[in-house]
C-alpha cells in the first residue's frame, strides 16, 4: 500500500453528543484489541479514533436524535 502512497487510518465515529464518548471508546477498545493480536502490523502508522457531532440540522433532515 504504501508503495503508491503513505497514509494514516483514520476512523470515525460520527454520532449524536449523548453518545460520543461512548462510540469513540468503543471504536479505541477495537483498535487496542486489533494492536495486540497484530492485526495492525501492516500499518505504518498508528490509527487514528476521531469523532464528529450529528447537528439539529441534520437530526431535521431526517436522521435520529436520542
Amino acid at each position: 500500500m504504501y508503495m503508491v502512497r503513505e497514509f494514516r487510518l483514520v476512523l470515525c465515529a460520527e454520532v449524536f453528543d449523548c453518545s460520543a464518548e461512548e462510540a469513540t471508546r468503543a471504536l479505541e477498545c477495537v483498535v487496542g484489541a486489533e494492536r495486540m493480536n497484530g492485526g495492525l502490523d501492516y500499518l505504518a502508522y498508528e490509527p487514528l479514533v476521531i469523532r464528529t457531532r450529528i447537528t439539529d440540522f441534520q437530526v431535521n433532515a431526517g436522521g435520529k436524535g436520542c
